[in-house]
């Protein structure tokens, strides 16, 4: 039910001595990242979900949630602090019916926002084509999960093919059942990962959200039997009124 595939990504860091940056690719099936202490590893899985637009998920929004070697300063051999001018992820995804989309955001830049999530339209980072359409989309704003076209997260529905439901909320209304809730299912961090399946849910006054993000990805029924259960027990209180 939820397609897809992590390609290729990149970091890429600019600043006045050089260049710097990370590549790696991923394939089909189990991917491990291995290395030693203060290797870098979380440093690369941190910023592989910012990429994603899901840095929720690790404590908060926007760059603050990444650590100083992405947007302040790297090491140098002599152990000098260079600091960094700009900086960028990029991540190249597919979907389950083969389309690739790359996405590319700023951490650190003078023009660009890190709410901004350029998608360009096709694998990037596999074959670097200027021809490639370019789309502007936001996220951490008002709509950007609701259908706005400029809105990120709706883009990212609509590419895995995705048709998220309402569902209780915590108030007593309805609230919809956000992409950012699925992908605490699927993106495990390692600190909180370990103990505690769907650690990192991000709160969105939803009832019972760990109950209906596993109902969602096991794909039951549970969600139409709640509204078919709803309207019905409308109809007999409006029939109550009535009678």
């Amino acid at each position: 039910m939820i397609g897809i595939s992590i390609k290729k990504f990149e970091i890429l860091l600019y600043t006045a001595s050089g260049d710097y940056g990370f590549k790696c690719e991923f394939g089909t099936g189990l991917n491990v990242i291995r290395g030693n202490n203060s290797s870098g590893k979380s440093t690369l899985i941190n910023a592989l979900i910012y990429s994603l637009g899901m840095e929720e998920l690790v404590g908060g929004k926007g760059v603050k949630v990444l650590p100083y070697a992405l947007k302040e300063y790297v090491e140098g051999t002599e152990k000098d602090k260079i600091k960094i001018s700009s900086s960028y992820v990029m991540v190249e995804i597919e979907n389950k019916l083969g389309e690739v989309i790359t996405l590319k955001r700023a951490i650190v830049s003078e023009n660009k926002d890190s709410k901004l999530v350029e998608i360009i339209q096709g694998a990037y980072l596999s074959k670097d084509d200027s021809s490639y359409k370019v789309i502007p989309t936001y996220l951490h704003d008002k709509g950007s999960a609701q259908g706005n076209n400029s809105g990120f997260f709706s883009y990212i529905e609509k590419f895995m093919a995705l048709e998220l439901p309402t569902v209780a909320g915590s108030n007593g209304g309805e609230i919809k059942l956000y992409l950012q809730t699925i992908f605490s299912a699927l993106l495990i961090e390692q600190k909180r990962g370990w103990t505690d399946y769907i650690a990192n849910t991000p709160y969105y006054a939803i009832r019972d959200v760990r109950t209906k993000i596993v109902e969602f990805i096991l794909d039951l029924d549970i969600f139409e039997n709640e509204r078919q259960r709803a309207k019905i027990l409308s109809e007999i209180s409006q029939i109550q009124k009535n009678g």
